[in-house]
């Protein structure tokens, strides 16, 4: 048998077990020894623990705070649809809005505002603009005041504009104060001057009382550029004010 290379047999020695020392400090040497490095591993053992339940809890956190983020994003990321209109005679398309009412925090100059051009469209008059004006003022009103408006503008009403003033006459107003009398009533107090055929009408102390509201519902996108909050008046009149 070889060894290490070599044709001869291993020292008989060598499989000879060797006695314990009984010298107590060498003992106690060997002992401490293996003590101190069985410390060292459990100390070590402990610093990896550390190190891994650091990683893994940094790791949690950020879980966490990407979930959160997450959820945080998640109101704003909102569908909304797309809603178009066709014209069966023409065949065009024009997109609708839906426009967003009722619980909507508008402010008093906003309601001062769409007051004002209400009166502003229904009381004014020149043959050129009548047909823009009567479908903004349309736009505006609710069902029951588009039908009374209608049939006061129509021309086989003696009191309309097209029938008093002409298609020569004109009629403006004058914005004087606004008041409300309840959250969606107010009166718009103004002048309006006319003229026909060149000749100028006296001009004319008026108040309007005007019940209103701001609805939800869909409009073109040509609607938009007039009416783009919803304003609705559900109650309209129109008086002389007595002079004094």
């Amino acid at each position: 048998m070889k060894w290490f290379g070599r044709n001869s047999n291993p020292p008989a020695e060598a499989f000879i077990a060797r006695p314990v020392t009984s010298d107590p400090a060498i003992l106690d040497a060997y002992f401490g020894q293996v003590a101190s490095y069985e410390a060292s591993e459990r100390a070590r053992d402990r610093r990896v623990a550390r190190l891994g339940f650091t990683v893994g809890g940094i790791g949690v956190a950020i879980g966490f705070m990407g979930v959160a983020a997450v959820l945080a994003l998640t109101p704003l990321k909102t569908v909304v649809p797309l809603v178009f209109r066709v014209d069966k005679a023409t065949g065009s398309v024009e997109r609708v809005y839906d426009v967003r009412g009722g619980p909507m925090d508008i402010g008093d100059a906003e309601k001062r505002f769409f007051l004002w051009q209400y009166v502003r469209l229904r009381q004014s008059y020149t043959a050129a603009e009548a047909e823009s004006s009567f479908n903004a003022v349309t736009l505006m009103s609710a069902p029951v005041v588009q039908k009374e408006y209608s049939e006061g503008f129509k021309g086989t009403n003696p009191n309309s504009p097209q029938v008093v003033l002409g298609q020569d006459g004109s009629a403006t107003v004058r914005w004087v104060s606004t008041s409300f009398l309840g959250p969606k009533l107010a009166q718009v107090r103004f002048v309006q001057m006319a003229s026909k055929q060149g000749v100028a009408l006296p001009p004319q102390q008026m108040v309007a009382t005007i019940a209103f509201d701001f609805a939800p519902g869909q409009v073109s996108a040509a609607a938009l550029n007039v009416n783009p909050l919803g304003f609705i008046v559900t109650s309209y009149r129109a008086d002389m004010e007595a002079t004094q």
